[in-house]
């Protein structure tokens, strides 16, 4: 079991950059015309087993840590840029994503204070074994050199969902498809398209100006495996600070 664990998650890394990333830390509504958003985050994501496999406990796959920029071309549609560096399994993979997207608003009702937009990103994600990690032997006979690297670019449509349960808290709700467009060649039996869903929080406090509180859970189907991420983000409103 432990071997087949192992072979595993080497051929998700290799193939995938780690757990495939799939966070959101937005909402629908966009920034307004000039304005500027920034969102720092961090999350966690984790491969979850099927219930009738041997090991039935969550693995853990990789720590990210990123930062969302949103800027307002008018009051109803952004440019989004996002960096992001991925850790995987405790240092044995180093991974970096870049992705810019397109957000648009589509649907407001004001008194029922709910909300709707499509975010279109366009994502490029390298991948590299750490080469301090050396060569990987478990004593099964996986052996691995240090300098292999893989990268892929994903096109992700997502709608965006959002109801403001009080004045100072939103809850979201996105549903976004994944869709590979290039980069390293996959096996032809292996599926270059999945689907995840997040939910999250947007809580304002009137002590802290312009800043909100973002915490985030996400589920991913990708070729009959499924992930999970877990996160915590902050968003701060540059036009907040204006004089």
């Amino acid at each position: 079991m432990r071997l087949h664990f192992i072979n595993s998650i080497l051929f998700i890394f290799i193939f995938y950059g780690c757990a495939p990333v799939f966070n959101e830390f937005q909402g629908a509504d966009t920034v307004g015309k000039g304005n500027t958003h920034i969102t720092p985050y961090i999350s966690t994501s984790k491969f979850l087993p099927d219930d009738d496999s041997d090991d039935g406990s969550d693995q853990d796959m990789n720590d990210n840590i990123g930062i969302r920029i949103a800027y307002g071309i008018n009051d109803i549609s952004d440019i989004h840029l996002k960096l992001e560096k991925i850790d995987g399994n405790g240092g044995f993979i180093d991974g970096s994503i870049y992705s810019l997207g397109f957000k648009y608003f589509l649907y407001n009702n004001k008194i029922e204070k709910y909300r709707a937009s499509f975010y279109l990103p366009i994502t490029y994600a390298e991948q590299r074994l750490n080469p301090s990690s050396g060569i990987i032997d478990d004593g099964g006979g996986i052996e691995m050199d240090g300098d292999d690297s893989r990268s892929y670019t994903l096109l992700e449509p997502t709608l965006i969902m959002s109801s403001k349960l009080h004045e100072l808290f939103d809850f979201n709700f996105s549903t976004k498809f994944i869709q590979q467009i290039g980069g390293t060649e996959l096996d032809e039996d292996i599926a270059d398209f999945g689907i995840s869903f997040n939910v999250s929080g947007i809580i304002s406090f009137p002590e802290f100006k312009g800043l909100s509180f973002i915490p985030e859970y996400g589920i991913l189907f990708w070729d009959g495996d499924r992930y999970s991420h877990t996160g915590f983000g902050m968003s701060v409103d540059l036009s907040k600070f204006k004089n």
